[in-house]
């Protein structure tokens, strides 16, 4: 009786220990047996919360991370934030506007500032836009990641790569989600680039288990790793049509494809960068090989399913390595966004689309309560809330935590 005693009392013993370990915040808000004292995230764009085509503040403020380091209640997130109109992709630009005058245009506006570049130590959102799966663990300079200027502004020349940033966090929990722009830069090109091809599926095994490998073998926190989303759901290749309505006849577009300047189908896809083109045509309807469209502003069938495959090779990998380990825990963003682009996004009783862009039966260009921005590839911020709400609830389901997701 006394053994059974001293085991009942090491038993209550224990549950009392941990449920002190279990963090409430003064409202109520519960971690579980999560821990967000160190909360890192590592990724490209879609973690930096790049919107409009850039990196910017007030997108920023919207990134999941940050809205998941609010719904947890954490005040020292720290993210590289870009005043003003933020950096594109080009360094001497700012966010994308869509401008309407004479003709609609798509523009970049002035480019704005670092606001705390001198913060004295490393950020906790290391998102940096453009950057693939085998510069997270290889390049310290913008130089090394084929002159992505957003490599220095992140990692600030710590002489340190990504992934040696957020370990020297010493992170308690992290989130990575990477591999996204290893084939969506090609993609976005009409896999018509050869300076932009996609990384091979074997390339990327590697490159994601050696960034696996390293974080596992530099701390014990769980990572919170996202899968790829079907690009070809994105509005980016979906907003526009493959032919025109003019005359009260449907004039469909020709395209420089795979096997030559042929008429389009509706199995093909025009990219959203052919916005001012599609305009001119639907106002003209001036359509001929001769106004063919580029090979970079269309994905054919045959590219469309090429994008897929390698898509659904690259979750397999990630999906194949996570559950190989249980520090580590999948979120299937690639399944949220295929039920968004066939239902929509419900957010205070309102259904957002992932459309942004629709035209009326005379032409006439409308805009949809959407959850991209402009530059039909990044969230708004009802998108990024969509995102943040799947990171929480699987946090909540793995860890016992009560964080409120967005709605």
């Amino acid at each position: 009786m006394k053994q059974k005693s001293k085991f009942i009392y090491l038993f209550i013993a224990t549950i009392l220990l941990l449920s002190g370990c279990k963090k409430t915040t003064e409202s109520g808000v519960e971690w579980g047996s999560a821990d967000f004292s160190s909360f890192v995230a590592i990724g490209n764009s879609l973690t930096a919360g790049v919107a409009d085509g850039a990196l910017y503040e007030d997108s920023q403020k919207n990134s999941f991370p940050n809205l998941i380091a609010q719904a947890a209640e954490i005040n020292d997130f720290e993210q590289p934030l870009m005043g003003g109109n933020g950096y594109s992709y080009n360094e001497e630009d700012g966010r994308l506007s869509i401008v309407f005058g004479a003709a609609l245009d798509l523009v970049f506006l002035e480019p704005g500032n670092e606001r705390n570049r001198d913060l004295n130590r490393t950020y906790n959102n290391l998102g940096i836009p453009l950057i693939r799966a085998n510069q997270v663990y290889t390049a310290k300079t913008s130089v090394e990641a084929n002159n992505n200027h957003f490599v220095n502004k992140i990692l600030r020349n710590s002489g340190r790569t990504q992934l040696q940033e957020a370990l020297s966090l010493e992170p308690t929990l992290m989130t990575l989600w990477i591999g996204n722009n290893d084939v969506l830069e090609s993609a976005t090109l009409g896999l018509a680039d050869a300076n932009s091809a996609y990384t091979e599926t074997n390339d990327f095994e590697t490159h994601f288990t050696n960034i696996i490998n390293e974080l596992l073998s530099g701390s014990d926190a769980p990572i919170l790793v996202a899968n790829i989303i079907d690009l070809t759901d994105l509005p980016y290749f979906t907003s526009l049509p493959s032919s025109v309505e003019f005359g009260g006849n449907d004039l469909y577009l020709f395209g420089d494809c795979e096997d030559g300047i042929r008429e389009l189908t509706d199995d093909d896809l025009v990219l959203f960068w052919a916005l001012p083109d599609y305009l001119t045509f639907s106002s003209t309807g001036n359509v001929s090989q001769t106004n063919a469209l580029n090979d970079t502003l269309i994905l054919d069938i045959e590219e469309k399913n090429q994008i897929k495959t390698i898509i659904n090779d690259y979750n397999r990998i990630i999906e194949q390595i996570v559950n190989s380990n249980g520090q580590l825990h999948l979120v299937d963003v690639y399944t949220l966004f295929k039920n968004i682009a066939q239902d929509g996004y419900e957010i205070n009783d309102e259904i957002y689309s992932k459309d942004i862009i629709y035209f009326d039966e005379d032409g006439t260009l409308g805009f949809h309560k959407t959850l991209f921005s402009f530059d039909g590839l990044h969230p708004n911020q009802f998108g990024y809330m969509s995102i943040a709400n799947a990171f929480i609830e699987k946090i909540n389901l793995t860890f016992g935590a009560n964080i409120p997701v967005y709605e």
